[in-house]
C-alpha cells in the first residue's frame, strides 16, 4: 500500500477551496477551526479528522476520495480527465418506458465536466435535460467507464449505472459499449449500447447491433455468461 501523502492531501484542499473562491478563514468556519488550521490542513502538517473531512467535503462541493492519493488510480494525469475532446456525448440504446409498457430506442446526454484533477459525468434527458444520474469518467488509450450514481442524495435508495466504453479504434466515429443499471425493483440489467459525440437519429443499423443476436443467445446457454461484443470493427453509417 503506497504511503499517504500528507503534502498531495493539503495540496488538492487547497486547490478546491481557491476552484470555489473561498478564503481560509470562510472555509474554517465551516468546521469552526481557524484560519491557521486549514492553513495547516493545506501545509500538510495537521491532517483534519473524519467528521472534518466530511464537512469540507460538503462544503467544497466534491466527494472525500477526491482528497486522498487513492484517487492517482483513477486519474494520474491531467490530459486524460477528458479523452473526448468535447463536453456532450449521446448514448443510445434500447430501454423500457413503464408508462408504454414497451421497449424502445432511448438517446440520453452524457454531460462531462471538467474538475480540478477529474471529470464529473451527468446523464440527463436530451429533450428536457433532467438530470438522472451523476458521477465520474475512468478511461485510458483503450476503455473508458462512466460510474453513476444517485444525482439527489435524498433519494430514498442507492442507484448505480455504469457504461464501459470501448475507445480502442477512435472517438469519432459511433463508438461501443454495455450499460449496466437496476430498475426499482432492483434487478440489475445489461444491455449494449452506442457512444456518439454527435446527436444522430437512430438508423436501422444502429437498432440492429444494439439487439441481442441469435448467436449471442446460443453462447449465452453454452458457457452461462453473456459476453457482450464491443469491438469496433466496422463503422456505422450515419
Amino acid at each position: 500500500m503506497p504511503e499517504f501523502d500528507r503534502k498531495e492531501f493539503g495540496r488538492r484542499l487547497q486547490a478546491f477551496r481557491k476552484q470555489i473562491g473561498r478564503s481560509q478563514e470562510n472555509l474554517g468556519r465551516v468546521i469552526k477551526k481557524s484560519a491557521t488550521t486549514i492553513g495547516r490542513f493545506e501545509k500538510g502538517t495537521l491532517l483534519p479528522n473524519a467528521e472534518e473531512i466530511y464537512l469540507l467535503c460538503n462544503e467544497l462541493g466534491i466527494e472525500e476520495y477526491q482528497l486522498f492519493n487513492s484517487f492517482d488510480k483513477v486519474i494520474s494525469k491531467k490530459e486524460s480527465i477528458n479523452p473526448f475532446n468535447t463536453n456532450t456525448l449521446y448514448v443510445y440504446y434500447i430501454g423500457y418506458y413503464p408508462t408504454l409498457n414497451k421497449y424502445d430506442k432511448c438517446k440520453f446526454v452524457i454531460n462531462l465536466i471538467e474538475k480540478y484533477d477529474y471529470c464529473k459525468i451527468e446523464l440527463a434527458d436530451c429533450r428536457t435535460k433532467k438530470i438522472y444520474l451523476e458521477g465520474y469518467l475512468q478511461s485510458d488509450n483503450f476503455m473508458a467507464f462512466f460510474r453513476f450514481n444517485n444525482y439527489k442524495p435524498t433519494s430514498i435508495r442507492l442507484e448505480c449505472s455504469q457504461i464501459n466504453l470501448n475507445i480502442s479504434n477512435g472517438i469519432d466515429n459511433l463508438m461501443k459499449g454495455a450499460f449496466y443499471c437496476t430498475d426499482t425493483k432492483y434487478n440489475t440489467s445489461a444491455r449494449k449500447c452506442l457512444v456518439s459525440k454527435n446527436n444522430l437519429d437512430f438508423t436501422d443499423e444502429m437498432l440492429a447491433y444494439l439487439k441481442i443476436q441469435d448467436k449471442e443467445f446460443s453462447k449465452m446457454e453454452n458457457i452461462n455468461i453473456w459476453y457482450i461484443e464491443m469491438e469496433n470493427k466496422e463503422d456505422f453509417e450515419y
